[in-house]
Parts: C-alpha cells; structure tokens; sequence
C-alpha cells in the first residue's frame, strides 16, 4: 500500500480546512447505515396551525428492538423577539427532543416544560439530543408562498440557501441531563459518534421540509407539495464556532482516529492497480463530471479558500488528465495515484475532492462504529525516561519548537469560556484579567520551556518524577506520552498566533468530520454549511435506495 500522508502535511491549519466530506464522515455513515437496514421514519403527529404554531412527532423504526421518537415544539416568530444562534437566545422557531422508544404523554410534556430552560433544565429519561432552529426566512417564506400559488420555489433563489431552517444547537452525550453516549448499549443504532446528532439533523430537515408544505395548504386549496428534487436538494442550515477548536485539542485520539482512517482509505485507492477501462475508473470519471458541475453553480462566496469556479474548472481539468493517462495507459498500473499526483499543482480544495471521490472506489467498510470509536483516556506511562521525552518532542513536536516566541504576534491570544453562557471565546490576553480560566493548548511555549529542562536532567530520570517536580508541565508531558503512537493527533499551528485563524479547524470538522457541504467562513471564528444536502427522503431510506447523494443537482426552474 502506499504511504500515508506525512503529518507535518495533513496537520497544518490550511491542509486541515481543506479537507472534504467523505464516506467515513458522519452523515453519510448515517444515512449508509439507514439505507441498508431500511429503516423507516414516519409522522405520527402534525398538530400544527397555520403560523406554524403547535407540535409534531416522528417516529423512527430501526428493528424489532430499537425504534426513537422525534418530538417537535414548532414556534412562530414574534416580531420584536431576537432570533440567534446562541444558547443565550430566547426564542427559537423550533425546538426538539430525540429520544428512545415511544415517548409517551408524560415525557413529551416532561420535554416541553424543560427544554426551553435550557442551562436550567433537565431532559426526560432516555433522551438523547436537545435541539433548536430557526426559519432562514427568506428562504422558507418564499417556498411557501409558491407552494400555496401551486409553483415550485424559484431555483435560482433557493440554489443559493439550500435550506429552509438552520440548526442553532445540538446539545447531548450528557448536556442538560441527556444520555451520555457511553452508556449507550453495544448493539444501540446510534453507536457510532455523532449518529444520534446526525439522525436528530436529518429529522430537523425532514419538519422544515414538511412545515412549509403544511403552510402552504392551510393558505390555499391549490397548494402543492415540494417537488421530489427539492426534497432532495434541500438540506439544514448550520453553523458552528470556536467550541470545535477547544474540541480538538480536548479530543486528540477521536481526531487521530478519523484522519487516520481517511488517510488509510486514500493511500489504499492510489495503490489501486487497474485497467484503463475499470469500472473503478468509469466511476472517478462519472464523480468528477458531477463534482465540476456542481461546483460550477456553488454560488458561495468564499474568503479563506478558492473561488468555486477555479475548483470547478480545476476538477474538468482532472477529468481530462484522466482521459490522457487511460489513453496513454497499457498494462494495468497505478492509474489513480498518477493521476493524484498530478492533481498536487491544482489548489488544495481541488486535491481533497480528488481524495475524497478516490475513496469513493473503495468497498464500503463494515462496522463503521468500531472504526470511529476510541477512548481518549490512554495511560501516561510514568515510567517513561527523559531521553525517550526529548525524543518524542524532537520526532513529533519539531513544528512547536521551531515557533518564534520572540515575535510580538505570537503570544497575542488566550482562550477560555464567556462567563454569561460558557460559550468558548478567545480574545488578546493584554485585555483579560490576571487570573482567569485558560484553556489554550499552547505547545509552543510549553516545550520550548520544557526542552532546555529536560536537558539538563539525568536522561534516565523517569516523566513521574519530572512532573511532581514541575507540575506545570505535568498535563503537557501527559500529552506527550498519551499520543506517541499515534500521528495525526494535534494541529500543528500555535494558536495563540495573533494570525491563527480558527475558521480552517472549525470547517474540519463541519467539511470532513461531520459531512457538511457548502461550508463557508463566517469570518475567522465560525463556519455555516448544510448538512444533508441532497440526502434521500425517508421513503428512499425505506426502500433501500438513493445511497449515492455526493453533488446534488440543483433543480431547474
């Protein structure tokens, strides 16, 4: 097989943002996993008026033993009333609960008097994920506006939103009294990290889809329902902040896990030795004609990474390169590594999508669950020699020691939590106090204070000793230990950088981790994006259908 990508390649802030949904990324694990189990979603309740006032259920049955309910608060938005995406908000246009089994009278109205409280509330037992959202109101006014005309919404408009509601927050694995995932059962549905967020995402997009078609008929008789390649097309707004930064530095072994596995999967396509005319390669060519059309109408517009029509005429570069190498090409070889290499001069977007569509060529892996799953809590191993500490700094930890702590820029920032809502923040550490709760995972300065110590000392003295006498460094030198055998643990950029831009990490996890598409920089500190776009209805689900949803097509007015 061939090799894996270096660290000090894939690690880096700009590499990092770069990088694309993919097979192993959480809503399209979901929806695969949905799909072959056909597992079937229905409304069992709509009592809701024509403002969009009142409540919904849905159910979800998985197998004979495990079936979730969805249970729906929708609102109207009040004029006067401040609609945002932070947990310090109000008033949202809906709120919802996922949660085992059927839900029964009590724990509905148990949720519906709780959850608004939010930070002083308390979920029902066996609930799994709190959830808010909002109307993106041009959007979903407009959509129901056609839909009671008997018209489908305008392309053109809804080309540029691709949703109807925005998800403002996805609270579980113990927020708010909700069921920590490591509880869950080992044949629970929802085992693999993040499913139950994904699955509560999916069902928030299905009462968007559904609302505005109820809307719709309550204005007029002559009302039509959303057409099939709009329900296709149209997904769930989100948007995400600086939390995902302090996330990866608290998480080091899950994000270890997922690049791993994506690294693998990419190293095992380019060692893919094939024939010109191998289905393998009809299928890349047939991606790369569906992923230049696409985003050849992405009407976002991006600051921090390539304008869409360069990728796009980037990616029918590529296809025609692959034309040439399967022209060119005699015995089977390895067609797809040259052609990657190939796509190194081209922008990075361009590069991952190409990675991103060479594991699509891939059998699909089995027991997703067990793959994705990992225990952050590795032992430190006390025991540990300081020789073999300066090792792991020199090996792994070269771009921390090689940062410019003189440089006025490079010691500009802090990180910690809003006092009002606990809401990570980061802000100029000159006007913070003088005592506060600093969460900065700063390396840089950390080692190189700790190199010159570990020098001097005896290089057979063991890590336990060195921390009792330096418990500064103690949680420092734990992370050392903890990750030596892992390789793409840490993002290798200081943070604390006056030039740090957060946005590359926050869009790793919203673009490859979780599957979002679209995702766009909300300047440096958030990114929105959609989640589910071009996803299979639940009827598709049901019948073992519509698996293949990579660059949807826009419908056409």
């Amino acid at each position: 097989m061939m090799q894996l990508r270096d660290p000090g390649v894939v690690m880096t802030p700009d590499a990092l943002g770069a990088l694309q949904p993919t097979r192993f990324s959480a809503s399209r694990t979901l929806v695969t996993k949905m799909v072959q189990e056909r597992w079937v979603i229905s409304r069992a309740e709509f009592d809701i008026d024509a403002s969009g006032q009142g409540n919904a259920r849905y159910h979800v049955a998985v197998n004979e033993d495990w079936s979730f309910e969805f249970v729906v608060f929708s609102n109207a938005p009040k004029e006067g009333v401040e609609r945002t995406d932070r947990i310090i908000g109000s008033h949202w246009d809906m709120m919802g609960a996922l949660i085992e089994g059927a839900a029964g009278d009590e724990r509905i109205e148990h949720t519906k008097r709780e959850l608004p409280k939010l930070y002083g509330g308390r979920a029902a037992p066996g609930t799994l994920i709190w959830c808010r959202a909002n109307r993106s109101m041009r959007a979903f006014d407009l959509t129901v506006e056609s839909l009671s005309r008997g018209e489908q919404p305008p392309a053109r408009v809804l080309g540029a939103v691709c949703y109807l509601m925005r998800n403002t927050g996805l609270d579980g694995n113990g927020t708010f009294g909700t069921r920590s995932f490591a509880a869950y059962e080992s044949d629970h549905p929802l085992r693999t990290p993040y499913h139950a967020q994904m699955l509560t995402s999916y069902l928030m997009r299905e009462f968007s889809l559904d609302l505005a078609e109820h809307m719709a008929a309550a204005q007029s008789r002559s009302a039509v329902v959303l057409s099939h390649e709009f329900r296709r097309f149209l997904g769930l707004g989100n948007a995400s902040g600086l939390g995902l930064v302090l996330f990866a530095k608290n998480h080091p072994r899950m994000v270890d896990r997922w690049i791993t596995l994506r690294e693998s999967a990419l190293a095992q396509a380019r060692s893919l030795v094939l024939a010109a005319d191998a289905p393998e390669v009809d299928r890349l060519d047939s991606l790369l004609e569906r992923a230049a059309s696409y985003k050849a109408k992405d009407r976002m517009r991006y600051t921090y990474q390539p304008a869409a029509e360069l990728v796009s005429s980037e990616l029918a570069q590529l296809r025609t390169q692959l034309a040439r190498l399967r022209e060119t090409a005699g015995e089977p070889s390895h067609l797809l590594d040259a052609l990657y290499q190939e796509s190194t001069v081209f922008t990075s977007e361009t590069q991952e999508i190409l990675s991103a569509l060479l594991m699509e060529l891939l059998p699909t892996p089995e027991n997703m669950s067990s793959l994705i799953t990992v225990e952050e809590h590795a032992p430190a191993s006390p025991a540990t020699p300081v020789r073999e500490l300066l090792d792991i700094i020199a090996r792994d930890y070269a771009w921390a020691t090689a940062v410019d702590l003189d440089d006025p820029s490079a010691l500009h920032f802090a990180w910690y939590k809003s006092a009002n809502a606990e809401e990570p923040r980061r802000g100029p550490l000159k006007d913070l106090p003088a005592v506060f709760d600093d969460m900065t995972l700063d390396l840089p300065q950390k080692l190189q204070q700790l190199v010159p110590l570990l020098r001097d000392m005896d290089p057979a003295r063991t890590a336990g000793s060195v921390s009792r006498q330096f418990p500064e460094y103690r949680a420092t030198i734990e992370r050392l230990l903890a990750l030596r055998e892992t390789s793409y643990h840490t993002v290798q950029a200081n943070t604390r950088d006056e030039h740090f831009n957060p946005a590359h990490i926050i869009r790793l996890f919203n673009s490859a981790f979780y599957g979002l598409d679209k995702t766009k920089e909300d300047g440096p500190v958030g990114v929105v994006g959609v989640l589910f776009h071009g996803a299979p209805t639940p009827a598709e689900i049901a019948n073992g259908t519509g698996q293949d949803w990579l660059f949807p097509a826009e419908p056409e007015d």
